[in-house]
């Protein structure tokens, strides 16, 4: 049976029933910690439909499923956390023709060709966990100025939220990534685009350009909490010291395997 897509923005169910729909869903999902962040994004989504993502399904759907697995989602995403999760075995098989490639261009041995390919395994699995490491660590920093995780994907291309609403935070790791549109939003409320990694031209070479700086301008600038705090200075050395923390802590956490 083929997936089909649902968003619960296409229907006509009342704010009432949305909530009563939600609160139901809250009892029936163990979350391991106060519902308070989860209430905040579920006013935004419900004040503005169009955030609600859209999600597979086969068969039948109702609001009530959907708002199930909705809930279901940040559940699972908190319960277990980017730095908590053991890096799954690799789900494909190498093509043993780019092995003959870039032995025979290199000059490499068998042994040095299959080093290589580990070692390219194990980047490309480290980038793809690298986004998820990224939102958790700002997230970390962010939270005692008034800021809320979207965690689990449950608002459409936004990962942060203010408390009031006033700011939708999109999080990318890298200037190349494609961003998505976020121009149907409520009046009042403003969606920030931000990235890590950009990049920049010395003496002719690629340099890497990171972005902090501007991060920690909106974050001090939209904070709802957390004033009489120093302002936020997220780092890219601290970022890496986080991300060495959490393989200390998880050496399960990036495998090449």
């Amino acid at each position: 049976m083929s997936k089909n897509k649902y968003s619960i923005s296409a229907s006509s169910i009342s704010p009432e029933e949305l909530y009563r729909l939600y609160a139901q869903a809250k009892q029936r999902n163990q979350l391991n910690k106060p519902y308070t962040e989860l209430d905040y994004i579920f006013d935004i989504a419900a004040n503005h439909r169009s955030l609600f993502p859209a999600i597979d399904y086969k068969g039948t759907i109702s609001e009530e499923i959907y708002v199930e697995r909705w809930v279901k989602s940040y559940c699972d995403a908190e319960n277990t956390l980017p730095s908590q999760r053991e890096a799954k075995p690799k789900g494909s098989c190498s093509d043993p023709a780019l092995r003959v490639l870039v032995q025979t261009t290199q000059g490499l041995t068998e042994e040095q060709v299959s080093i290589g390919e580990s070692n390219h395994d194990l980047f490309m699995a480290a980038e793809n966990l690298q986004g998820n490491l990224l939102e958790e660590y700002i997230a970390n920093r962010i939270r005692p100025y008034g800021f809320v995780w979207a965690n689990g994907n449950v608002l459409k291309a936004i990962d942060f939220i203010t408390t009031d609403g006033s700011l939708l935070l999109q999080i990318k790791n890298k200037y190349n990534t494609e961003n998505s549109s976020g121009s149907d939003i409520r009046e009042g409320t403003t969606i920030e685009k931000w990235y890590r990694l950009g990049v920049r031209t010395v003496n002719h070479q690629k340099v890497p350009n990171f972005k902090w700086s501007e991060l920690n301008e909106l974050i001090n600038k939209y904070k709802t909490e957390g004033f009489d705090l120093p302002p936020c200075n997220m780092s890219e050395d601290d970022y890496r010291n986080f991300l060495s923390d959490a393989v200390r802590r998880n050496p399960h956490l990036l495998s090449g395997d």
